[in-house]
């Protein structure tokens, strides 16, 4: 059911379970939305717990923006902070840029866990460390630089995003992209996004895919040994790990660890 918290639109899915007393904040990556989580949402209202997936502003049904282009990074920062605070001390689980977010909210607070899938990496650790990632992100350096509108073509996408999922269903995913900032991708892959890890105290799980065009194993693995944090790999998925087949296989390890993780 969707809900608005400061503008933003959010997709609330309750446990008809149970109740577990820490809800979930779900924090989407580049081009997403809510959408992206929606296996996620009804597989842990079954295991008792209160979903949230928000949409960052500009993106579908949240507040609209002036030039998506331009947006920072630390507007989509003050977004989950927001919505992570009028829904009370929730687990944060984030996915690609929203793992960077998951991430700086680890620092800034202290969350009763953090889940981080196939994140984006902090300041310190190199993020074009494919040579697929790099090329793209040649072709559209000029729309980092200039604060402009980014969007994946069709082959973009099926290489770096949805090699994982099925042919017949990448065209429906491709068609609910969304434009994203440029601005935001510059903080991101070339100025870098800032985390002390000294202030991280929670819990954090970060999950890998071995086949990640974007996120690689190896680079996500630096990104675990950062925070200490427990890392799990994943063979035969890619970066889109909240949709490809055998995403409940991941979803259900998820929440074992939030079993053994929060009280």
């Amino acid at each position: 059911m969707p809900m608005e918290i400061a503008g933003l639109e959010v997709e609330r899915v309750t446990s008809g379970a149970p109740a577990r007393a820490r809800p979930i904040l779900f924090l989407h990556g580049m081009w997403g939305g809510s959408w992206m989580w929606d296996h996620y949402l009804s597989f842990f209202a079954g295991r008792g717990y209160t979903g949230y997936a928000l949409n960052l502003r500009g993106h579908h049904g949240s507040k609209p923006v002036d030039d998506i282009g331009r947006v920072p990074f630390a507007d989509y920062l003050a977004d989950a902070r927001a919505v992570a605070a009028s829904i009370g001390d929730p687990i944060i689980v984030g996915h690609s840029m929203g793992g960077l977010l998951a991430q700086k909210l680890a620092e800034l607070g202290d969350p009763p866990a953090v889940v981080a899938l196939t994140p984006a990496a902090p300041r310190g650790i190199f993020p074009l460390c494919t040579l697929e990632l790099l090329r793209v992100s040649l072709v559209h350096l000029h729309e980092f630089l200039l604060g402009r509108p980014i969007h994946p073509t069709p082959a973009e996408a099926d290489a770096l995003l949805f090699g994982r999922i099925p042919v017949a269903e990448r065209r429906t995913a491709f068609e609910r992209l969304v434009p994203e900032s440029g601005r935001m991708a510059f903080d991101v892959a070339v100025a870098g996004v800032p985390v002390d890890a000294a202030r991280v105290r929670c819990p954090m799980l970060v999950v890998a895919g071995r086949e990640d065009r974007i996120t690689p194993a190896r680079m996500v693995r630096k990104i675990a040994q950062k925070y200490r944090a427990e890392l799990r790999v994943y063979d035969g998925h890619a970066h889109m790990v909240l949709l490809e087949p055998g995403w409940e296989l991941i979803a259900g390890e998820v929440a074992s660890w939030l079993d053994k993780e929060v009280r």
